[in-house]
């Protein structure tokens, strides 16, 4: 015995398996019977009766000591390991939120407890999501999408100075928040949509901003802290604060007037996709971002499993909006380059609706074909998913009106839809948190902006949200991971994995 009690490990193959130590074996483990064999199994080679054995030394310790071959063979921290071998879920410990010294205050958010995290909670942080027909799958099972806009992650127009990169610790708020609502993923427009403005990633053509990756790069490793997976669109069809189809238009020396979608000439939109100059000025932007290495974690998006997948565009049409899909030849181009770049994340083709006379379903490159519904439309829905399961793809309805009083169906019967295909997947439009001081609010006016427990209607709405995900992901619900809450508290430094550069997160840590 070592000093407090502790058990000596044994080399492995020297752990005696006798028929009075494997019951003991079996009670110790309990509840974790299923997945913790199966990950030494899988990591270290072991059979499930010797993985069993090796737990249970660790779990009979009055205070056991993980051993080092664990945690080099698992790749996992020791808060990891103490997770998933302590009997049940306990709350990590985090300092107490200050004080406010807000005149006024909206901060009466209660966020659920952490919850146990499974075999597939721990491994899915490094794992790519992959596709099989209609299905999306992550470590072989089945993934579902399910989760929420949010839209300003990489630069945000809501503050002032407007627009301004986000504070760290909006981004960490925000996905404390999706935890709470048990996320799989989000759509992040900013994250890859970021040209024509000052604070952009391509401010200018051809001229790149690396100042504009510290939030993009931190907002990624945020997400994989917190297991959530990232779709991030490469354009927008409007024109608005972060750049669309209209700045490479613009810079190849062709005029337009107006924002939004509100652009004239009619028509002059078609350019984008038509214009060889533009194409490659786009796929160079593409290459760029693709190739990036993110500052705190020290891999390229193009290789970041949090990244499950690239989308074309944001709700493109073709010449006018509303006219159609993007040309289907210009979407296979962008296809095959994010194809040729990052082969082991996902595209989809970011046209706003499906046409299925026009070729967009014949384009093999994509793995996920989408449609956004403001508001709910579930005889639109059962059409758009008849037509993309005959083509043998996912479907994602990307954005919807969760407010349900805009006209349209009812929101829980449009979810039930979506939840009951067993593959499709819904991202609602979109989340919100505190400002700066965590005193108010960020406003935003678009009449669909969503904020955690902000009042009765937000928590009612927000329950219907909770228990959608919930069922949709089944067995593979996510874990829930402790909040930061706001007041900001010290983010718990266990909960960062390892190669993050710590220093540079710019947020207290516990």
């Amino acid at each position: 015995m070592l000093p407090g009690g502790c058990r000596r490990w044994q080399p492995l193959n020297t752990l005696k398996h006798s028929s009075a130590f494997i019951p003991h074996a079996l009670d110790a483990l309990a509840g974790e019977r299923v997945f913790l064999p199966a990950l030494l199994g899988k990591v270290m080679k072991l059979s499930p009766l010797r993985s069993l054995v090796l737990l249970a030394i660790a779990r009979s310790a009055a205070g056991f000591v993980i051993p080092q071959e664990l945690k080099k063979a698992t790749g996992l921290s020791d808060w990891q390991l103490g997770r998933i071998l302590g009997h049940r879920a306990t709350p990590v410990a985090t300092s107490a939120a200050p004080q406010s010294t807000c005149a006024e205050t909206n901060t009466t958010v209660v966020f659920p407890e952490p919850t146990l995290p499974t075999l597939y909670d721990l491994e899915k942080r490094g794992a790519f999501v992959k596709r099989e027909g209609t299905q999306l799958t992550l470590l072989g099972t089945a993934f579902r999408l399910v989760g929420a806009n949010v839209y300003w992650l990489g630069l945000d127009e809501n503050v002032v100075p407007d627009p301004s990169y986000p504070s760290k610790r909006r981004v960490v708020e925000v996905f404390g928040v999706l935890s709470a609502m048990r996320a799989t993923a989000i759509r992040a427009h900013t994250l890859g949509v970021s040209f024509g403005n000052p604070l952009s990633i391509e401010p200018d053509l051809d001229v790149f901003n690396d100042a504009a990756y510290e939030s993009v790069d931190f907002a990624i490793a945020v997400a994989r802290v917190y297991g959530i997976k990232l779709l991030i669109p490469l354009v927008d069809n409007y024109n608005y604060y972060h750049g669309g189809k209209y700045q490479f238009i613009g810079w190849a020396g062709i005029p337009f007037q107006g924002t939004g979608s509100d652009i004239t000439p009619d028509g002059v939109g078609a350019y984008f996709y038509n214009t060889t100059s533009i194409v490659d000025s786009f796929k160079r932007y593409i290459t760029h971002h693709l190739n990036h290495v993110n500052q705190f974690t020290g891999v390229a998006l193009k290789d970041d499993p949090t990244i499950l997948g690239w989308e074309s565009g944001n709700e493109l049409s073709g010449a006018s909006f509303g006219d159609g899909p993007a040309p289907a030849a210009w979407t296979n181009e962008v296809g095959q380059l994010i194809k040729s770049l990052a082969p082991n994340q996902l595209f989809l083709d970011g046209s706003y609706g499906i046409f299925p006379d026009s070729g967009q379903l014949d384009n093999k490159v994509v793995d996920i074909f989408s449609d956004h519904f403001y508001p709910a439309n579930i005889s639109k829905l059962e059409t758009d998913l008849a037509l993309v399961k005959t083509a043998n793809r996912n479907f994602l309805a990307g954005e919807f009106d969760w407010v349900g009083t805009n006209g349209g169906d009812p929101i829980p019967d449009f979810l039930e839809v979506i939840q009951k295909t067993g593959y499709a997947g819904d991202f609602f439009w979109s989340v919100f948190g505190h400002d700066d001081a965590c005193c108010q609010y960020v406003e935003h006016d678009d009449g669909f902006s969503f904020y955690y427990q902000r009042d009765a209607f937000y928590t009612q709405q927000g329950n219907m949200l909770i228990g959608h995900a919930t069922a949709t992901s089944g067995k593979q619900v996510p874990e829930i991971l402790p909040e930061v809450a706001c007041p900001a508290a010290k983010f718990p430094l266990a909960l960062l994995p390892p190669g993050l550069d710590v220093g540079r997160l710019g947020i207290a840590t516990a």
